[in-house]
């Protein structure tokens, strides 16, 4: 192509910018922006409902799963369990647990946490729905103001709640016998509380008994009521003989606590939470009206007292006034003997009206238990072993009037007064019985024995050589004996169907009767004098009587 030819070509225009008007952001971007709103709003919102975070230490982690294991109060699900882990020496489990911001009043210093799991105890069964939902945890809610978040975990579910309906009580004893803490408590054999925990005191030397009494049964405890001890079965055998008293199965496998009220005192208020009550052994001890202090009384006596032991009753003429404290040997250098020594407490308030009756006016009160007794010695009273059961031995020790009894005056300066004593009713009787068995023995019963067969056996062969006629008039005495009888029924028979006018003292009929009966009489004794005559010489049939002499 020539020049000419690209030179005339005309130029290129210069291309023109095409403008677009904005019309805001795009839709795309929606979307980011909606999803980082939402995503805010719910950290903002978990932060918002997530509670503080609590560590509890357990023995185990048995039931314990993490992001599974529910913490619950009142069966609220109020957090969860995150991590499990062992604490650093490897002795205890550490769970950690997430609690809800509604929850999170209960992290504090006295909040209780232990894991619910199937139990069965003395207190019965519990958590038995864990089976199918697995374990968790329970809260008892504290009620400190001071936060906490590390916590001691229970080994077992408490047994008082905090807010449960009811009051507790304390109880002192000397001996806690078969208690333990979730023991029963009865009233009228209807379980009504249990046994909350207990505390050995060395100051006092005692143990105090925490106990729980559901509501509304509280109100039926006021301050004179009595408990006592009814765990297991309580079986006695002692002077008064078999006693044996159980509550319900429950009491006797894990013991138990009943208590009662006095009659006279049903009207008393409610008894105030935390009041204390001595815990007696048995019911009969705990309803006994109130016995004071003790006399303490010496008694010796010379004669055995097998069968008298520590706790048998003193009573005065039947009435059960003390009890055996100790028993002891003495020795008598003077007599050589070993005499027993008992001590004994006489409660002299069980003597009732008649302590005052008997109380000389104006009497020294610290003086006049004694002046008492010395009254009562005076008047013959005296202290007697006595048996109280024959089958088991068991004795006590009578306080009775003796008839005849050697003047004894009582030491009333003595810090323990001596009273007299006499034999007890067995020990004099044994002797006796000694003596019979004695002369019993010097019965020569062989030789009685011997000289009765050697006399029967002649009276045999005395029999078997009489003659057939003998025999033969021994069998028609028999007989006739038994005519003779059959006659005199038939004589009654007729007597009694009789009229009464001829059956009157007066009349003929009656008289004669009389004297046939008087004949019918007479002549069987006669035969019964020849035949009992016959039997013991049935030779005379044959020989003839013998003389009178020769009888003899």
């Amino acid at each position: 192509m020539s020049e000419s030819d690209d030179t005339s070509a005309p130029p290129l225009a210069a291309p023109e910018p095409i403008t677009r008007k904005w019309r805001g952001p795009s839709l795309v971007w929606l979307v980011p922006i909606v999803a980082l709103i939402v995503g805010i709003s719910l950290l903002v919102r978990s932060i918002l409902a997530t509670g503080p975070v609590l560590t509890i230490q357990f023995e185990g982690a048995d039931g314990l799963r993490p992001g599974q294991t529910e913490v619950r109060f009142k069966e609220v699900v109020v957090g969860r369990v995150e991590t499990v882990a062992f604490n650093d020496d490897r002795s205890r489990v550490v769970a950690t647990v997430r609690l809800s911001r509604s929850a999170a009043s209960l992290a504090v210093e006295d909040t209780r946490f232990w894991v619910v799991r199937p139990r069965i105890d003395i207190g019965g069964v519990s958590g038995i729905e864990t089976l199918f939902s697995g374990a968790y945890i329970g809260v008892d809610a504290g009620v400190s103001a001071e936060s906490q978040t590390e916590f001691e975990g229970l080994p077992g579910p408490p047994f008082l709640l905090r807010g449960e309906p009811g009051r507790g009580f304390a109880l002192r004893t000397s001996d806690l016998g078969s208690l333990d803490v979730g023991s029963p408590i009865y009233y009228r054999r209807t379980r009504v509380g249990r046994v909350v925990g207990y505390k050995l005191d060395p100051d006092a030397d005692e143990i105090a008994v925490q106990i729980f009494v559901q509501a509304p049964y509280d109100k039926l405890i006021n301050p004179q009521t009595r408990f006592w001890n009814a765990s297991g079965v309580d079986l006695a055998i002692n002077a008064n003989g078999l006693t044996l008293n159980t509550q319900t199965l429950a009491s006797v496998l894990s013991g138990g606590l009943a208590f009662e009220r006095p009659v006279e005192y049903n009207k008393l208020p409610p008894a105030a939470d935390g009041h204390r009550f001595p815990l007696f052994p048995d019911r009969k001890t705990a309803m006994a009206p109130p016995d004071g202090d003790p006399l303490r009384v010496r008694m010796v006596f010379e004669q055995s007292v097998r069968g008298l032991s520590v706790g048998a009753p003193l009573d005065f003429l039947g009435i059960e006034i003390g009890t055996v404290r100790s028993i002891g040997i003495d020795y008598d250098r003077k007599g050589q003997r070993f005499p027993i020594e008992v001590t004994a407490d006489i409660y002299p308030l069980r003597l009732g009206q008649a302590r005052e009756s008997l109380t000389e006016p104006g009497t020294d009160p610290a003086r006049r238990d004694v002046l008492l007794l010395k009254r009562l010695v005076d008047n013959g009273v005296r202290a007697q072993a006595r048996s109280g059961n024959l089958i088991t031995g068991q004795m006590y020790i009578a306080l009775d009037f003796i008839p005849r009894s050697r003047r004894v005056t009582l030491d009333t300066q003595s810090q323990v007064p001596s009273i007299p004593t006499v034999p007890g009713t067995l020990s004099e009787l044994q002797p006796q019985i000694a003596e019979i068995v004695d002369k019993i023995n010097k019965v020569p019963f062989d030789e009685i024995g011997k000289n009765l067969n050697t006399t029967l056996r002649e009276a045999n062969q005395a029999i078997a050589k009489l003659s057939p006629e003998a025999q033969k008039a021994l069998v028609d005495v028999q007989k006739t004996l038994d005519e003779v009888q059959k006659t005199m029924g038939a004589a009654q028979k007729t007597l009694g169907d009789a009229d009464r006018h001829l059956l009157s003292p007066d009349a003929p009929l009656q008289r004669n009767a009389e004297q046939t009966m008087l004949d019918l009489q007479r002549a069987a004794q006669s035969l019964r004098t020849l035949t009992d005559y016959l039997e013991r010489h049935p030779e005379s049939l044959l020989r003839g009587k013998p003389d009178d002499a020769k009888l003899r």
